[in-house]
């Protein structure tokens, strides 16, 4: 597909230079594979790439050779708003913070040593500045891709890329799965022995970062299927015209959805599951409120979806409608969790105990009933509230709240090429929902591909044929 001539103009001598577009999303496409990149390594390089990528841009826009596609104007509350977190994270771990403000281990630890130690906010430093060293990452992932996700054509490309990269991983889950080997690359599964988790180590974080690979390849075939009907005609013609824009340019892409959607129902995750049939469903809803897709179009793909997955839940879902029916709040641990994590967050409800430091804390606070290990509350809020306090973890969820919000009034906004806030909105509601109740927006992969479609979802809220913002 060219780029068409109704793309962004940009001035002579200062070109677009996409390669480090193609270079941003090889780096998304191929995180999941070191098993998500939860390992230092793993995600210290991601942060070392979108770095130098970030440095390259700069020095380009620095240069004149490129002008940046968006400012701070447009997207301010999002910059705003996440400036304040890294900020107050930052100062968390520095020792210049008042004394009263410090964590009590600290005071502790002085009393059981002959010198003093410089105390912090933040019970572990060396931590929140890992964490903040993640999320400037996920900062700069979104960054980039709205500065080069302006051009339709690649915003386009780039879903299709996704859309294949996730089927690929599911394929490779799937095959593990099927063929009983209960490995992750080379290594042997130690967790979810009878889950799909393809290169994940958890099932839940596979089953988040295939919802995403989902909603791009709903958003594709939603574009093929609409581009089929543009055309007025009867009810026979059109879908004879669906059927032949599915058999000739979008089968790859219905065997990818396919592939992505049985995937997600044998990893058994039930918050998974039920988090991406909401995105789906806000998918559809926002595409049947825009100007560029039927209402009838947007029912009938619901109808169509509703009905294959009740046949993958009838043949293949059995372990996850059983887990669904055999849900005891009273018999889990998680509300044990909630219920300490709760108790923690109260003492230091105002500045928090570390961004990233929730491990550490949380042995402080954790009961004899609890017998699992906690290396994460499996609720993002809660954890963040605990590590950040109350009023900078409501900043950061606003960032969420601020990237949905543009993405709406993209979809009320736009009429070509709607589908990609379409697309942004329905992955912030999984993201959302699957983060009450677990980590997988923890995990770098899935971040890195969160924030790289929301970069996407809002460079298309503006037409490709307003001017360009100023700084």
């Amino acid at each position: 597909m060219s780029e068409t001539a109704t793309e962004t103009v940009v001035p002579a001598g200062r070109t677009d230079r996409p390669l480090l577009f193609w270079s941003l999303l090889a780096i998304i496409t191929l995180a999941p594979l070191p098993l998500g990149c939860v390992d230092a390594w793993s995600w210290g390089l991601l942060a070392c790439l979108v770095g130098l990528l970030l440095l390259l841009w700069a020095g380009a826009v620095a240069s004149g050779r490129q002008s940046p596609a968006f400012g701070m104007r447009r997207v301010w509350p999002v910059v705003l708003l996440f400036t304040l977190v890294v900020l107050w994270a930052w100062l968390q771990t520095r020792s210049f913070t008042p004394a009263a403000w410090h964590h009590p281990l600290w005071a502790l630890a002085d009393s059981a040593l002959t010198w003093t130690l410089p105390g912090s906010i933040s019970i572990d430093p060396f931590q929140t500045v890992s964490a903040i060293t993640r999320l400037l990452t996920y900062g700069g992932i979104f960054w980039l891709a709205l500065q080069y996700g302006r051009r339709s054509s690649r915003a386009h490309r780039a879903l299709v890329v996704l859309t294949y990269a996730g089927a690929i991983y599911a394929l490779y889950g799937l095959i593990m799965y099927f063929l009983g080997l209960e490995l992750i690359l080379f290594f042997r599964k130690t967790a979810y022995v009878n889950d799909l988790t393809s290169t994940f180590v958890n099932r839940n974080s596979f089953a988040t970062f295939a919802g995403l690979a989902l909603v791009c390849a709903t958003g594709l075939i939603t574009v093929t299927v609409t581009k089929a009907t543009l055309v007025q005609s009867s009810i026979a013609e059109s879908l004879l015209r669906i059927i032949e824009a599915i058999a000739e340019k979008g089968w790859l892409l219905v065997v990818c959805w396919l592939t992505l959607l049985l995937a997600l129902v044998l990893t058994h995750s039930r918050a998974g599951f039920f988090s991406t049939m909401l995105a789906l469903g806000a998918f559809l809803v926002a595409a049947g409120m825009t100007r560029a897709v039927d209402r009838r179009l947007a029912i009938g793909l619901g109808g169509v979806t509703a009905m294959v997955l009740t046949l993958f839940l009838m043949f293949n879902g059995q372990q996850i409608l059983v887990r669904l029916l055999e849900t005891s709040v009273a018999e889990e641990e998680r509300p044990l969790v909630y219920e300490r994590v709760i108790a923690a967050i109260a003492d230091s409800a105002t500045i928090g105990s570390g961004y990233g430091t929730f491990e550490e804390v949380f042995r402080f606070y954790r009961t004899a009933d609890i017998l699992g290990t906690y290396t994460k509350a499996h609720s993002v809020y809660l954890e963040n509230a605990l590590e950040l306090g109350l009023p900078a973890a409501t900043a950061l969820y606003g960032v969420l709240l601020s990237l949905a919000v543009i993405c709406a009034l993209g979809i009320r906004r736009r009429r070509r090429d709607a589908v990609y806030p379409c697309v942004g909105l329905a992955a912030t509601v999984l993201v959302a929902v699957h983060s009450t109740v677990d980590f997988s927006l923890q995990i770098p992969a899935v971040a890195a591909l969160y924030t790289f479609l929301m970069g996407i979802a809002c460079a298309q809220c503006w037409s490709s044929r307003q001017p360009e913002d100023a700084w």
